[in-house]
């Protein structure tokens, strides 16, 4: 091994630079060029970062890191919408049961483009343009436009002769019209088959009988209004729901009294 190799592992904090002098009584002569010179310390990890190229390779990490957070964030941010509780048909009208909610995430275009779970009243009676399938989110271009619909008319009638409550839009009604003259009185059915396109919150009172609700209902018919509207401000007015499968039967008129 060389001298100088050696000198260098003895003294691993002193600076390696040796020379040999010449021989003396037959044996080289060695010593350092400077015994005080100590090798100086490799830099801190600290000093390597905040030298000029280090901290720009630092600063382009946090940058992308910056930029993939709020891709992520823009991406994964969730809103509550309507989806389709079950296979909804063109023309359908809608009800509380036919829809639910689920969150989705979308750009800001294709969320617009979908009913939020906070408008779930504004289409609730609305019909379908278009089928949408169980689990599909329900597109504001799939419900018919609001003020677009048949003609209507709102009837005012006892919470407790509107199915005590239970009445919800989308229902088939029959409006049956009790008018009374003298000792006589006469009930038969005004119109049949007509869609409830909105109901009224039942109000709070302590007098359940006297309870009165708005109930709007689809007029196929605009001739239908006249009768409704002497049945709705003369006589009274119950609402019979019709079944799933609609009239079965006719309903004939009943009278008592009278002569």
């Amino acid at each position: 091994m060389a001298v100088r190799d050696l000198w260098a592992r003895l003294q691993p904090d002193r600076e390696a630079d040796v020379f040999v002098q010449p021989e003396t009584n037959g044996r080289p002569q060695v010593r350092l060029r400077n015994p005080d010179a100590v090798v100086p310390a490799r830099p801190s990890v600290r000093r390597r970062v905040l030298q000029p190229l280090p901290l720009v390779g630092v600063l382009l990490v946090l940058v992308a890191l910056g930029g993939y957070w709020s891709v992520y964030s823009a991406t994964t941010a969730r809103t509550p919408v309507l989806v389709a509780a079950r296979d909804l048909q063109s023309g359908a009208v809608l009800r509380p049961s036919d829809l639910r909610t689920a969150e989705l995430a979308g750009d800001s275009a294709t969320m617009a483009a979908l009913v939020a779970e906070a408008e779930l009243d504004t289409v609730i009676g609305r019909e379908l343009t278009a089928p949408v399938p169980a689990g599909a989110p329900l597109a504001r271009a799939s419900v018919t436009p609001s003020g677009s619909g048949p003609p209507a008319l709102t009837l005012v009638v006892p919470v407790l002769h509107a199915l005590g409550g239970e009445l919800r839009p989308g229902d088939r009604v029959t409006v049956l019209a009790t008018f009374r003259g003298g000792s006589a009185a006469r009930a038969r059915a005004i119109a049949r088959g007509l869609r409830v396109l909105a109901v009224g919150d039942t109000p709070e009172t302590l007098d359940a009988a006297s309870a009165t609700i708005p109930v709007t209902v689809a007029l196929p018919d605009p001739t239908l209004a006249a009768g409704l509207a002497l049945a709705n401000a003369e006589g009274k007015i119950d609402l019979l729901r019709e079944g799933a499968k609609g009239r079965t039967a006719p309903i004939p008129s009943a009278s008592e009294g009278g002569s």
